[in-house]
Order: C-alpha cells, then structure tokens, then sequence
C-alpha cells in the first residue's frame, strides 16, 4: 500500500471516530436533556401535590374555623336562651352600678375631703351586693340553710345606699336625690326578686308547706321518744337509749300508742319470727331420725308454744265443739307508759274459741254489744280477734239469740 492510501485510511478513520465521538456526545446530551425533562416534569408533579395538599388543609381549617365559630354562638345562644331572665336583670344591675358608684365616688372624696374618699362605693355599693350574692350561693349550695341574715344584711346595706344617694342628691332638690336612690338600688332590688328568690308555682308551695309540717312532726316525734326513753347501762357505766319501736301519735308533747289495724301488715317483730319457724317446723313435721318408732309420717302432732295452760287442741267439749279455732290476738305495739296490765297493746294471750264466745256472750249481757245491730267489726273490737273468728262467732251468736 503506498503512503497516499494509507493518509486517505488514516483521515477515513479519524472521521469514523469524529462521527463515532459526536454520536455519542448527541446521545448523552439527550439523555442528561430527557432526564432533565423528567425531573421537571416530576418537580411539576410535586409542587401540584403540594398546591393541592395545601388547598385541602387551607379548606378544612376554615371549615374547622367556621364550625367552631358556629359552635361557640350556638353555645351563647343556648346560654342566653337558658339565662334570659339573669342575663337582663345582670344587665341592669351593671347600668345601676355604673352610675351609683362614681357619682357615690365623687361623693365621698367631697366630704371625706381625700382621696380615700373615692373608696365610699365599696361600701354603700358593693356592699348590699356582697350580700345579695351570699344570698344567692347559699341558696344554691345549701337549700335547706336559713338566709333571712343574709337578706336582713341586703336591705340594711340597701337602705344605708339609698339614704346616702338620696343625701347627695338632695343638694340638687329632693327629685334628684329619689332618682339617685332609686338608681342605686334597683339592680339589688330586682336581683332579689328574680334571681334570689324566683316565684314558685302553687304546688311547689303546697309541697314545701307539707315537707315543712312532715319535718316538724318527725322532730316532735323524735324529742317525745327521746324524754320517754330508757337507758341501758352497761358495766362500765355507759348508758345507752332503748326505744319502743311501734306507731305512735304525738299529743302534748307525748307520745301515745296507735293500735294497728289488723288486716294492713305491719313490721314483723321477734315473736312474729317465732311464731313464723314455729309454723314451718310443723308443716314438715318430725324428721324420720327424731320421728317415734311406728309413727305414721303423715300425723302431726300438737305445736309446741311459749304460753301457759294452753288446751289440747284434740281435746273435745260437751257441745260438739273443740280448741282447734284457738286464736291469737293480732300483737298491737306497747306504749310508752302503762302498768303493764294484760289489756295494753303489744300484749300476747292465747284465747281458744270457747274463751272468746263465752266473753262475747259477757258483752251481749253487759249491753256493750247489740246482737241484732252487731257487726263483725264491732265483734272484733271488743273481742280483739281476727275478722275471721268474728265472723264466726257472730253467727254462731244470732241463731241462739
């Protein structure tokens, strides 16, 4: 090959790589161009993210804004509508104050003749308000408290604010000096009337009237059991009051015995317990461990019970009859005085039906009952018997009559 070939192979070459260099750098250009391109368009992207984020937040904080502002005049509203009655009688109470106080101010730095003198309203003014208020938080915190101390203190400081007022009026004419005291006190004044003391309805006082009359018995109950109570005295010398539980009536200052009604139940006492284990021992009878040998079961034997000499109920009489009605008396609650004889209320005998119709046959003799006019109530009374037994002694009683 001659030197001139080899020159054109040589420039040949270093064209191709020229060409070959230029691609290359076009390629990389557009690639840093492209990935430049894809960035932007990713910036772009993000600060439409952003500016849509942003929105979002700014629309809910103001609707936030807007409900809580919504919120707190709904909460006035409903505060107002609750207070309507507070919030103007508050209202002319501060138009009073604002125009007592600095004319009662001026007032007493005139006659005072110093400046200490401005301080006169925090007595005439503030003070029958002190007062009105203490009114108020007792009422509210302490209803069955008495407040007539307080209220007395309202209307002397009230009065000492509108004799002062009118004092200072009256340099200008008596019409000056009634305003003054008129304005000085007619914010206590209706605050007294209508927030201190609100009227109440017909049967609020009725109710009132009657809890007062219900308490007050209660104490002249408890201050009667009280003077008649006994004390137990214990071995170290403590004494203790014991009561007698029942229903009373309280007459002069004592407390007198009310015989319950037999038909409406009343609390059960000791015996009423006794009486009740007593009853259930013998429905179900002897166990067959305790039961005699050669026993039937089904027999059940005569009640065992606290009282004397009480007649065997299988125990026949003469006249076809038997104790198998022997009643008790229902127990009536003992007194706070008696001797103790057998007739007071709370006294437990055991009567058999014979007892009680030879007794009312006493009292038909004695005039004490009418058999032609007697009731069963009337039999009861006299005999102090259950309504049943009555009723059957009454008609046994007729036919022999």
């Amino acid at each position: 090959m001659s030197w001139q070939e080899e020159l054109r192979a040589s420039r040949a070459a270093k064209a191709e790589q020229a060409r070959l260099d230029l691609a290359a750098r076009t390629g990389d250009e557009i690639a840093r161009m492209r990935a430049a391109g894809e960035e932007a368009r990713a910036d772009r992207a993000a600060a439409a993210e952003l500016r849509i984020e942003q929105d979002r937040v700014r629309r809910e904080d103001r609707l936030r804004r807007k409900e809580n502002r919504a919120a707190r005049w709904a909460a006035v509203r409903a505060f107002a509508a609750r207070h309507t009655v507070d919030l103007l009688i508050y209202g002319i109470a501060l138009v009073s104050f604002a125009m007592a106080a600095p004319a009662m101010a001026g007032y007493g730095a005139q006659v005072y003749a110093s400046p200490l003198g401005g301080l006169l309203p925090l007595i005439t003014e503030l003070g029958m308000w002190a007062f009105a208020i203490a009114v108020l938080v007792s009422r509210s915190r302490t209803p069955h408290r008495p407040v007539w101390g307080l209220q007395a203190g309202v209307w002397v400081f009230g009065t000492v604010a509108a004799a002062t007022n009118a004092l200072h009026g009256a340099d200008r004419g008596w019409g000056a000096g009634v305003v003054m005291a008129v304005v000085s006190v007619a914010g206590v004044v209706a605050h007294q009337l209508a927030i201190a003391s609100p009227p109440r309805s017909r049967t609020e006082r009725q109710a009132a009237r009657v809890e007062r009359k219900a308490a007050a018995k209660a104490a002249a109950a408890a201050r009667a059991a009280v003077r008649t109570a006994a004390a137990a005295i214990d071995g170290e010398g403590r004494a203790r009051l014991t009561y007698t539980p029942g229903t009373y009536q309280v007459r002069r200052g004592r407390l007198v015995a009310v015989e319950p009604d037999p038909d409406v139940p009343g609390p059960p006492d000791a015996i009423d317990a006794e009486l009740a284990a007593l009853l259930a021992r013998a429905a179900a009878g002897p166990s067959d461990d305790t039961r005699p040998a050669g026993q039937d079961p089904v027999h059940r034997g005569p009640v065992a019970t606290a009282d004397p000499d009480r007649p065997d109920p299988d125990e026949h009489h003469a006249d076809g009859t038997d104790n198998t009605e022997a009643v008790r008396d229902r127990p009536a609650r003992a007194g706070t005085s008696g001797s103790g004889d057998a007739d007071r209320p709370g006294k437990r005998s055991g009567r058999t039906y014979e007892q009680l119709r030879n007794r009312l046959q006493e009292a038909v003799v004695a005039g004490d009952l009418d058999p032609a006019t007697a009731s069963v109530e009337a039999v009861r009374k006299t005999l102090r018997c259950r309504k049943e037994v009555a009723r059957r002694l009454l008609q046994d009683l007729k036919p022999k009559q």
